[in-house]
């Protein structure tokens, strides 16, 4: 016979485990919508909020609204509405940390660093590992607009298998090893001595020195 209060708490275990397992994420898009804030409040405006943990814009807030503009931004900030360059290696995923590095484009060499980004960095690290994907997007409005971002699209837990207390796994550097042959052709779309060029480090170039880890802390309404 069934032990009803086993089974019981069974079930509930099983709950609370496949609940936590479904932490809230938010799925990227071809177009986001992104207003920085000092404020971790989201408004009216259908947002996610994230959160700096780490680089150089810790504390700083990001509204990010994936796809085109629904509403006004919370408190009246500015809008940046960024692309992906290229079509999309698709799936996009689902993530909760963005980890935003902020590329200096030469500006005698953005058209041929956009077609650079769309037909040879998005095959290559678009798909780099199943939760490690490099997405370049070019803000084509607001405050940033002309600037272009890398968003090491990632989670929480991806972020500490790759990056254990901060620093590179083994696992990584095997990733990167096939991709390091674009990172040559991509310096020289890039100001000098704005990428991280640091030969330890497994994503040497493919990390700019200006660079901020954005933690999901506010799912959208």
């Amino acid at each position: 016979m069934i032990d009803r209060c086993a089974l019981g708490v069974a079930l509930f275990v099983f709950g609370a485990s496949a609940l936590s397992a479904q932490a809230p994420r938010m799925k990227l898009d071809e177009v986001l919508q992104v207003t920085a804030s000092t404020s971790g409040d989201p408004g009216s405006r259908a947002a996610y909020v994230f959160q700096a943990d780490r680089g150089g814009r810790k504390g700083q807030y990001l509204h990010v609204s994936p796809g085109k503009p629904a509403a006004a931004p919370a408190s009246g900030g500015a809008v940046t509405e960024y692309r992906l360059l290229g079509s999309a290696p698709t799936p996009l995923p689902e993530v909760d940390v963005l980890g935003i590095h902020y590329l200096q484009v030469r500006p005698d060499r953005r058209e041929a660093f956009e077609q650079f980004a769309a037909t040879v960095l998005h095959p290559a690290v678009g798909n780099l590992r199943p939760d490690l994907r490099l997405l370049y997007y070019k803000a084509v409005s607001g405050p940033d607009a002309g600037k272009y971002i890398t968003i090491f699209a990632l989670t929480r837990e991806s972020r500490d298998k790759y990056w254990p207390g901060g620093a590179d796994a083994e696992v990584l550097k095997t990733a990167f090893a096939p991709v390091k042959v674009h990172t040559k052709p991509l310096l020289t779309y890039l100001v000098d001595g704005s990428a991280n060029t640091d030969e330890k480090l497994a994503a040497a170039v493919y990390e700019s020195r200006e660079w901020s880890d954005f933690v999901l802390v506010t799912p959208k309404r």
